[in-house]
Order: structure tokens, then C-alpha cells, then sequence
């Protein structure tokens, strides 16, 4: 799906051709960085298809509801065909079903087409199924962009989420159990500890693996990862930590081939990325090559919305 390219987005996102993108897909979110991908198209950027995701949960605030007009507004500028899809938050399947109806009735013509998809602010989950969704259309080639935050909210002290509603296995990534073997939990571990040590305690591996991505975003946030994990990492031995990328996708997909390779005989496999976006792309990317490993999700009962991120830091591409 991707050819391995990453690079810093320094100036004006242009289409992927010469002339227009075919198609754009976005996500509205509460955070600051919802816009940040379409406020730095050119002018002259065009786009046949926008598709914008909505979660249509209930919000605390109505952040949300803004950037999803903000988006509208911007795309209307750019796009020839605007399409807003409101979805179920906690529920891929449901908005996965709806783009590929929409796909079917508008049309919206992926194979053999360029698309474009901005990263930033979907689910975790919703990314795994989206790609997986996507890919098995052929398109041309597919471009990701992503958005830094400039901080989030644990600098405020406060946490990203709170509770969890249920830790489940992602759609279409169940992968094969066998009753013979041991249970490897593989975790890419992120700001929320809790979410991270509830989904190790649930499982109940036999073995446990968690990934740390360094070096982080900023050099300022080294250490934050194994700060607000330490519960799980005290009930870890030291030879459990690995290290992996923060930024590039495709050095993550690395690591995480290897792993698999190493244990895939002797163990059932699950992995759970809590870690950024572009970690979940290297997370896809390692398990379309291998369908037997499972992917599991914590699902939160809700956000930080007004802390969660703020504000905007760098923006990615990778191809």
C-alpha cells in the first residue's frame, strides 16, 4: 500500500499528481489539529471525492462540531463532491460499511486511484479497518498525513481518557489461537497507562513485549512514555522493553516482523498499539503480512477534550 517514503511536510500539501488528488478522507475531532492537514493545502490543491468522518458520540464539548465545520468549509473550497459520514465512535465496523455503501451509491471509484488520508484524528481501531478497507480496492497509490500536536494533555496534568468500556478484538484482525501453544502480548505502549495495563491484566499473557518509541516527538517528552506505564513496567522484567520509532511507520513494521518471526512458532500473538498514529501504520503494515496475529483495542468510556492535545506541531507524509 505504501512504497516506505517519510517526510516532513515544510510547506503547502499539494495533490499527488500533477493536476488533482482523487479522492481525501479526514476525521472530525475535538482537537486543535483537526484542520491542520486542509489549512496547509495550496491553493491550488483539487480533489475529485472528500469524505469526512463524524463519531457521533456524545461529546462534553462541542469542539468537535466546530472542526467538523471547519473541515466542511475548507473542503468545499477544494472538492468537487463533499461527503460527511456519521459514524459510531466505538463501532469500525459501522462507519467502514457506511464508506464502502458510499462508495458504491455516489460512486466514489478507489482502484487504480489516488488517495489521500489524513491520520490525525481517527480511532486507532477505525485506522486498522479503514486501510485494510481501502487497500483491497487497488488504488494507485495512498498517501497518509499526519499532525504532531504541540503537547498534550499530561503536561497539563491531566489524563488522555478516562475508564474503559471494553477491550476488544479489532474487526477482521482475530487472528488463529491455538490451544497448544502460549499467549505473547505485544504492546506499543503511549500516554495512557491505565488503557495499556488494563488491556495486560484482561489478557493475561504468558509472555509480554511492550515497544517504547524513542526518540519521542520532542526530546522534552523522553521518559513520558515509561512514567505513565510505570504500574505496568514494575510487574515486567527489564529484558520485556523494547525500543522502536516514533515517527516512521516502516521501521516499526521492521520490529515488528521481527518479533513475530521469532515467536510466531511457539506462541499465539496479540497486539495492542496504544502509541501514536504513524505507529499504527507500521502497525497495519506488519500485520496484513502476518493474518495469524490477533489486534485487540481498548475502548475508553470518554476523551480529555478541551486538554487532550492542543494546538498544532509538525505534519507528516508517508507513501
Amino acid at each position: 500500500m505504501l512504497k516506505g517514503i517519510t517526510r516532513e511536510i515544510r510547506g503547502k500539501i499539494a495533490p499527488i499528481s500533477l493536476n488533482r488528488d482523487d479522492v481525501f478522507i479526514t476525521c472530525a475531532s475535538f482537537e486543535d489539529r483537526t484542520t491542520a492537514a486542509v489549512e496547509k493545502f495550496d491553493e491550488r490543491y483539487c480533489v475529485t471525492d472528500a469524505v469526512i468522518f463524524k463519531y457521533d458520540e456524545k461529546n462534553r464539548t462541542n469542539l468537535r462540531d466546530l472542526n467538523f465545520e471547519k473541515l466542511s468549509s475548507i473542503l468545499r473550497e477544494h472538492s468537487t463532491h463533499l461527503f460527511p459520514i456519521i459514524c459510531d465512535h466505538h463501532d469500525p465496523l459501522d462507519g467502514i460499511y457506511k464508506f464502502v455503501n458510499l462508495c458504491k451509491r455516489a460512486p466514489i471509484e478507489l482502484k487504480n486511484r489516488n488517495v489521500t488520508i489524513d491520520i490525525t484524528t481517527f480511532t486507532k481501531q477505525y485506522l486498522l479497518v479503514l486501510f485494510k478497507s481501502i487497500e483491497k480496492e487497488e488504488p494507485r497509490s495512498v498517501r497518509l498525513i499526519y499532525t504532531e500536536p504541540e503537547d498534550y494533555a499530561v503536561k497539563w496534568k491531566k489524563p488522555l481518557s478516562y475508564g474503559l468500556i471494553d477491550i476488544v478484538t479489532v474487526p477482521t484482525y482475530g487472528g488463529n489461537f491455538y490451544s497448544d501453544k502460549e499467549n505473547l502480548l505485544v504492546l506499543l505502549l503511549g500516554y495512557e497507562g491505565n488503557r495499556a495495563y488494563a488491556t495486560w491484566e484482561k489478557q493475561s499473557p504468558h509472555r509480554t513485549i511492550v515497544l517504547v518509541g524513542k526518540p519521542s516527538f520532542k526530546e522534552s517528552w523522553d521518559g513520558r512514555v515509561e512514567e505513565f506505564n510505570k504500574a505496568l513496567l514494575l510487574k515486567l522484567p527489564k529484558e520485556s522493553v523494547h525500543y522502536i520509532p516514533t515517527l516512521n511507520p516502516f521501521e516499526v513494521a521492521r520490529c515488528l516482523d521481527d518479533l513475530i518471526e521469532e515467536y510466531k512458532h511457539d506462541f499465539n500473538i496479540a497486539i495492542s498499539t496504544l502509541g501514536p498514529k504513524p505507529q499504527v501504520v507500521g502497525s497495519y503494515l506488519s500485520l496484513r503480512k502476518h493474518p495469524y496475529v490477533q489486534a485487540i483495542y481498548a475502548i475508553p468510556k470518554s476523551h480529555e477534550e478541551e486538554y487532550f492535545s492542543k494546538k498544532v506541531g509538525r505534519t507528516w507524509e508517508y507513501r
